[in-house]
């Protein structure tokens, strides 16, 4: 799985892009990606709003959370598949030019449908694991009132954060796996290889987790900059669904950048094994 079979004796784009600035690197291309093909990028955005939208009617919330969901996943394993194998700057903006919403969900609805079904089913069991956890330990119960809802809260609070941060780390080489899934079930195993120990392994790299810190840290700070921003906006305009809109447009555009972010961790793993 992170033995380098693509172009292996080749300097591809992603090379250049690891070889310096990698940080800048990874949100430049990703922005790339948001630019260069203008008309993918505003149709993909409508979507997202549309769906966002639809997500404020009771009656069609879970519809419009599915089809969102299936729909991010499918654009983060397209882009994220044509940086990896792109050649050089030139073959990628190719790629960007020949994307439309039609090929791209032909290509990736059933690894999209796969891993939202991995995740979902993921996310399930975590709960029924906690609440049993809860049941055990006698902090759970029926009829609980709401000082005894917040103290449970709080004693869970923060083994799930030290948890979140792990996962957190392996992330983006599960979200690597993903990206490179294809089908159904592909995509549906990709999300199990959470739990891998060689992938875990593998993370445990110096410069991987140099990559992902920076990468971690330059991320976080920019969302809670720019979210700041879109509070000022909303507040000043005073319309509740300008933020809805702008918040949809920040969280598309992330969702590239962490593609890319994804398949740079990806190589460095790769680069480290061969070398």
């Amino acid at each position: 799985m992170y033995s380098s079979t693509t172009q292996k004796n080749e300097i591809r784009l992603i090379d250049e892009a690891l070889s310096s600035e990698s940080i800048t690197n990874t949100f430049r291309l990703g922005w790339e990606f948001i630019k260069v093909n203008q008309s993918f990028t505003i149709t993909a955005m409508i979507i997202f709003i549309t769906l966002n939208i639809m997500g404020t009617v009771p009656s069609l919330s879970v519809i419009s959370m599915l089809l969102s969901s299936i729909f991010a996943i499918a654009i983060q394993i397209h882009v994220g598949k044509i940086f990896y194998k792109s050649r050089d700057i030139r073959s990628y903006i190719d790629e960007i030019n020949n994307t439309d919403i039609d090929k791209l969900l032909r290509q990736n609805f059933l690894t999209g449908v796969g891993v939202y079904l991995g995740w979902v089913i993921l996310t399930l069991l975590s709960v029924i694991l906690l609440e049993f956890i809860g049941r055990s330990m006698g902090i759970i119960h029926t009829n609980m009132n709401i000082v005894e809802v917040m103290n449970t809260v709080a004693i869970f609070a923060i083994p799930i954060l030290i948890i979140a941060l792990f996962l957190s780390y392996i992330q983006p080489l599960v979200q690597s796996n993903i990206i490179m899934a294809n089908g159904f079930s592909g995509g549906f195993k990709a999300v199990f290889s959470i739990f891998s120990i060689k992938l875990w392994r593998l993370s445990f790299n110096s410069s991987y987790f140099k990559y992902i810190s920076m990468f971690g840290i330059v991320s976080l700070l920019s969302l809670i900059f720019l979210v700041f921003i879109i509070e000022i906006i909303t507040n000043l305009i005073g319309l509740a669904i300008i933020g809805n809109v702008l918040m949809t447009i920040l969280i598309y555009i992330f969702m590239i950048i962490i593609a890319i972010g994804s398949m740079m961790a990806k190589r460095l793993i790769e680069l480290s094994i061969n070398m």
